[in-house]
């Protein structure tokens, strides 16, 4: 697919986005999401890179589980390779983003390769990011309608805060 192809696409759907549409809610969580990783690699406090590693952790936990349930299962269920490959693309993104989180927590936030391992961390948000809201929401776009994509949307807070209170 070509890059005008895919620019087209990703406009079309942020276009037929309700508030209530599984969409709309990603947005909300990725750009809380970035925002938290943008403070930890701005603060030279390490207790505060700390707290607010926290609050990210727990929120893109709860985040991409769910994401992953409500989600990539639907697109993975049709059998699309295109749709498949976006799937599995997040679920590998979103491990790769677990390992980097665990390793923050465990490290040491006032030295050079935690603020290294942090930096890395936004980077990989920002493209996760970037790549879900042109790709996949197209994806979700072509392949639900609106109806479905408030379902999914509803489903997707359900999974998150059932996931969030344990």
């Amino acid at each position: 697919m070509t890059a005008v192809t895919k620019s087209l696409r990703s406009m079309a759907a942020r276009a037929t986005m309700s508030e209530k549409d599984v969409r709309s809610l990603l947005t909300k969580d990725h750009e809380e999401a970035l925002d938290l990783a943008k403070r930890i690699n701005e603060t030279k406090s390490a207790s505060r890179r700390m707290a607010l590693l926290e609050k990210l952790k727990a929120a893109l936990t709860a985040h991409s589980r769910a994401e992953e349930k409500q989600v990539y299962e639907a697109l993975m269920a049709l059998k699309d390779k295109d749709s498949n490959d976006i799937g599995n693309e997040g679920y590998v993104e979103h491990h790769l983003v677990d390992e980097l989180l665990d390793s923050l927590h465990k490290g040491d936030a006032s030295t050079p390769r935690w603020e290294a391992q942090a930096k890395v961390l936004h980077e990989l948000l920002s493209h996760h990011i970037k790549e879900e809201q042109s790709q996949m929401y197209a994806d979700l776009g072509e392949n639900f309608d609106n109806d479905q994509l408030e379902a999914m949307g509803r489903q997707f807070l359900a999974a998150k805060q059932k996931i969030a209170a344990h």
